[in-house]
């Protein structure tokens, strides 16, 4: 199910707008010059992200000593967002359950320390859960109402650079939301302030673990994602956010990964199947990636594991952005904090490192 009545609203404005002989009242003021996108800004690319953030209940049980709770990690995922100068992130495992002792949801927690270090950044759909009740838990939910909430999967956008035109979920499964273990895809339509042009960008979670059946179903998720895509596009360019669950290196094979490739998304890495390098066909070279040898799961370790000894100059990624249509991908960063030695430096903001881009529409 999706949540899009904002594109039968104006549709509905713009006919009646039409029918009207004067402007009306809300028309607002032509920009004044110092507004206007220059020849040097027209161009300007989008900075793109992903990030599995870890719910913070999950912290409640620590992998070991170097995973802190989310009152210690949440500052540092949100600063380093704000560093990234991100103009749209999907987020996943951003629960909308409450944080310990407080009636604050995680994701709306991780906006507003997001907006006390600088950031301009709203939520495309703030509500928690599909309810007939606005309830602070899903316990008192009452009855299902579809508000456009997406479980754990949320997109945080940069409002000074983008304009939300529209916005969406899907559910991916049949499992009860009441657990938290419901898969949701959450999708959003922007524009761009500085160069009119318009996109979608779209998260999910998908289903985790390296079995056949959980590939399977991981899989049948991706092409319900693609096919929700497809239905709301009117032909805009597609970017992608999120943690795939599995990798090139996984050894059923990447599925969720071929399912979008063959649905027209591409990897800017070419990160195929057991791949070495950035193949030459890739929008990327090794000159405008940034640690791309890195694994994308950290699982708290003292650093990041790699796998260049094994001949993969190109790491083994979970977490990925794709693209489709008129959108080309200039640079790529896995972004980490390590020290002179190699090793992770400081809180550990969760157990995936986020994904980085720049994005020109054409």
């Amino acid at each position: 199910m999706t949540f899009s009545r904002a594109r039968l609203v104006r549709a509905l404005v713009a006919a009646f707008a039409a029918t009207l002989v004067s402007a009306p009242a809300w028309v607002p003021a032509p920009a004044a010059a110092v507004d206007t996108p220059t020849a040097a800004t027209a161009d300007a690319a989008l900075r793109v992200g992903t990030f599995n953030v870890r719910c913070a209940n999950c912290s409640k049980n620590p992998v070991n000593s170097r995973e802190k709770s989310w009152s210690v990690r949440g500052p540092v995922v949100a600063q380093s967002i704000v560093d990234e100068r991100l103009d749209v992130i999907g987020l996943q495992e951003a629960s909308p359950g409450l944080l310990s002792g407080t009636k604050i949801a995680q994701f709306e927690n991780l906006l507003s320390l997001v907006n006390e270090r600088g950031g301009s950044y709203a939520v495309t759909n703030d509500a928690r859960y599909n309810c007939t009740r606005t309830s602070t838990t899903f316990s008192s939910c009452g009855g299902y109402l579809n508000r456009g909430a997406s479980q754990d999967a949320r997109i945080f956008y940069n409002t000074q650079r983008l304009s939300l035109e529209d916005n969406g979920s899907l559910r991916l499964d049949g499992r009860s939301i009441g657990n938290g273990s419901a898969r949701y895809m959450a999708w959003a339509q922007f524009s761009d302030k500085v160069t009119g042009k318009q996109f979608i960008f779209a998260t999910a979670h998908f289903e985790p673990g390296v079995s056949k059946s959980k590939t399977s179903v991981r899989v049948k998720q991706v092409k319900k994602a693609v096919a929700e895509l497809n239905r709301v596009n009117d032909g805009l360019p597609i970017i992608w956010g999120s943690d795939l669950a599995s990798s090139k290196l996984t050894h059923v094979g990447n599925k969720a990964y071929d399912a979008f490739r063959a649905a027209g998304f591409t990897d800017p890495l070419g990160n195929t199947y057991k791949s070495k390098v950035i193949p030459t066909s890739a929008d990327l070279t090794p000159s405008t990636a940034v640690n791309e040898e890195y694994f994308t799961l950290n699982n708290f370790a003292s650093g990041p594991k790699d796998y260049v000894s094994r001949g993969y100059k190109l790491g083994a990624h979970l977490d990925y952005i794709l693209v489709k249509g008129n959108v080309r991908t200039t640079a790529w960063k896995e972004v980490m904090n390590l020290d002179s030695g190699g090793k992770f430096a400081g809180v550990i903001p969760s157990d995936h490192n986020m994904v980085v881009a720049s994005v020109a529409l054409a």
